[in-house]
């Protein structure tokens, strides 16, 4: 391995079911791999953003500085979801009782994007004033809207404009995430939240939407996509909103 380059390299998520699958438990196979996947994605942002800093070994403290709290960040968010699944195994599931805020979750994304190493990529964020906070799992939101970001990066391979929209909408607060992309045919958008379907090439996992799809269940969300080959994809999520509280407006990021 080259000394200037680190590379994040582990099995492809399907080479690893047969073993969760044992036991005959799919559904909980399924989301220890997509656990794995979110793990594998944030590991990759964190390589990227330490690459950049191996090619420019000598670049000053006021640029790299950024960079390193960035690398930092996608490894404190793979953390969080690593102490989360242990709670999760050692007291079940319950419901959130605590407010996201919806303008932190996207301020740490519009941070990892910036260290993916894609010069030609560019994500706007629109939010209306005066959102309330999400009752939902901070956790599981990152998660949600960083693979929504990253399937549309794939979409438009790494060159493009990536919109995020929130707004509230009665007593929910829809954030879609939208693309100018290669699109879905029907046929493909009638299977997008199967797990393990993909049409992308080898190595993808196939688990990106559903597991959004699952976390938008455990959150009392829905999910809906909508999309035209050749014109691009819009997906968006619909979460409650909490009472009260509101959250800060996030302008657009370049």
């Amino acid at each position: 391995m080259p000394v200037d380059t680190i590379r994040t390299e582990s099995m492809p998520v399907p080479e690893i079911l047969p073993p969760l699958l044992h036991a005959g438990n799919r559904e909980g196979a399924v989301a220890s791999a997509g656990i794995l996947h979110d793990l594998g994605n944030l590991m990759q942002i964190a390589s990227s953003a330490i690459n950049i800093l191996l090619r420019s070994p000598r670049m000053p403290a006021a640029h790299s500085g950024p960079i390193l709290r960035r690398a930092r960040l996608s490894l404190e968010q793979a953390g969080a979801i690593i102490r989360q699944t242990i709670e999760r195994e050692r007291h079940g599931a319950s419901a959130p009782e605590f407010g996201t805020d919806i303008g932190d979750c996207l301020e740490d994304l519009a941070a990892l994007v910036e260290v993916m190493d894609e010069p030609d990529l560019r994500l706007e964020i629109e939010a209306e004033p005066g959102l309330r906070r999400m009752h939902c799992d901070p956790v599981g939101l990152r998660r949600a809207v960083l693979n929504l970001v990253l399937n549309a990066r794939d979409a438009m391979t790494g060159n493009g404009t990536i919109l995020i929209r929130v707004r509230m909408q009665g007593s929910m607060i829809e954030l879609s995430v939208a693309d100018h992309g290669i699109g879905m045919s029907p046929a493909t958008l009638a299977r997008a939240f199967g797990p393990f379907f993909t049409t992308k090439a080898s190595g993808s996992s196939g688990l990106g939407l559903p597991m959004v799809a699952r976390l938008m269940r455990d959150a009392g969300g829905e999910v809906s996509i909508e999309s035209e080959p050749g014109i691009g994809t819009v997906v968006t999520l619909r979460l409650p909103a909490m009472a009260g509280a509101e959250t800060q407006r996030k302008e657009s990021h370049p």
